[in-house]
């Protein structure tokens, strides 16, 4: 067989599809709140505010339900969908009537954050009385319930769902990120703001939204390269080469973005969430690289096809340091241990290939190798941004309190976009 139609095999598409798996937010079992009970006397006197109280109470029960025991993600993402544009609802109707938005009983929501917690870590829950805050972590939890999902279709070897999938919850991290936690925070005074910064989960923080979107498009990229790989004859391996290195960058944006923007929420995150991170730059890197030979190869280019090679089985050796250049070294108990046999695997098919093309350039071709890729020669980055648009559901606000004061509170119409309502704020562990 010709060297330069040589498959690639099929470690490689194992390793391209390396991504770590968050769990969803959860809310506290011993949360009892009751939106119809703290809110009866305002909200009885208008039918449709009490019907929306008894509804937001039940489609809350449900997902509490759908999060205890086994989770089946596409029915707590159906839950979340019922329940988000209810919670929103409620927020905005407080927010522009705050005068007779008084409530009978204190509403304290309590959550255990999906992302901070590592597996053997003690749970912490997080309680607010903000119910933007309710909202928030109901969108994270649904966007982390989406991508749960595309991991499942990963899984099952459904690349493109799991693009797709992986595509939404960037979408929802984004507008979290961008537009809806900003705005919560824009009306906080120094000490609101240090509060939020110290003692939220992750999932309530612009910053770490901001980070978390970037992932979930790397995620989805790399769904798309698996989508060609895995279908039968010789890729496009330029192309391929690209979107690793577009990976590869946004992979590193989501651990610069926290380290900067996030870095207390950084601290208390699972470490195996970096350490996969790590790994997945760098094979990212490494996968470029070994596309970009194989496309100068069917190039003809057989000294540049060496040369990158070279620097390709470079790029997948274990690192001497925490702080060198290559893979992280694989323990025997940790997150990457799965991945074990195709490093290995992916590692002799380079070194088996680079002594075939040396064999045959030493015999046939005589072409010059270079002791690097030349600038010229090396790839640029694609990244595909693929991050679906999402945004929340318009309703107009309902009236509360006495029916009088309801109308003259309702007079301007539709509301805008609620900022948050509600900022007393406390954690226990």
């Amino acid at each position: 067989m010709d060297d330069s139609a040589a498959p690639h095999p099929d470690s490689v598409l194992r390793l391209v599809t390396a991504v770590h798996r968050f769990s969803t937010p959860v809310i506290n079992p011993g949360d009892q709140l009751s939106f119809e009970k703290s809110f009866k006397s305002c909200a009885t006197p208008h039918e449709n505010t009490r019907i929306l109280m008894l509804l937001a109470d039940g489609r809350r029960q449900t997902v509490k339900k759908n999060m205890a025991g086994v989770v089946s993600h596409p029915a707590l993402s159906q839950a979340l969908k019922d329940y988000i544009p209810l919670i929103n609802q409620v927020l905005l109707s407080c927010k522009v009537q705050p005068d007779v938005a008084k409530l009978d009983k204190s509403l304290l929501f309590s959550w255990c954050s999906g992302i901070e917690n590592g597996k053997t870590d003690k749970k912490r829950n997080f309680d607010s009385e903000a119910l933007m805050f309710e909202l928030a972590l109901s969108l994270a939890t649904y966007g982390l319930s989406e991508s749960n999902v595309g991991h499942d279709a990963c899984a099952e070897k459904d690349y493109p769902q799991a693009s797709r999938q992986f595509a939404r919850t960037a979408g929802v991290f984004k507008y979290m990120g961008s537009d809806l936690l900003p705005d919560w925070m824009a009306n906080a005074n120094g000490k609101q703001r240090a509060e939020m910064e110290n003692e939220s989960p992750a999932e309530t923080n612009a910053g770490a939204c901001v980070a978390l979107s970037s992932l979930y498009m790397a995620m989805a990229q790399q769904m798309a390269v698996a989508t060609v790989l895995a279908k039968p004859g010789a890729p496009n391996y330029a192309l391929l080469g690209k979107l690793c290195l577009g990976v590869a960058e946004d992979l590193d944006s989501f651990v610069s973005t926290l380290r900067s923007k996030s870095p207390i929420h950084m601290q208390r995150m699972d470490p195996s969430c970096f350490t996969t991170m790590t790994f997945s730059i760098n094979v990212q890197r490494a996968a470029s690289l070994y596309f970009l030979a194989r496309s100068l190869w069917t190039a003809s280019e057989y000294g540049l096809a060496i040369a990158a090679m070279y620097e390709a089985t470079a790029a997948m050796r274990t690192r001497s340091s925490p702080t060198g250049k290559g893979l992280p070294e694989i323990e025997r108990i940790g997150p990457l241990q799965p991945l074990a046999e195709e490093v290995d695997d992916f590692r002799a098919h380079m070194s088996a290939l680079l002594e075939s093309w040396e064999k045959d350039n030493g015999t046939v071709y005589f072409e010059q190798v270079p002791a690097s890729v030349p600038k010229v020669k090396e790839l640029k980055a694609i990244q595909l941004k693929k991050a679906e648009e999402y945004a929340l559901e318009e309703r107009d606000p309902l009236p509360m309190g006495p029916k009088a004061a309801a109308m003259a509170a309702n007079a301007g119409g539709r509301a805008e976009r609620s900022s948050g309502w509600g900022w007393n704020r406390k954690t226990k562990a």
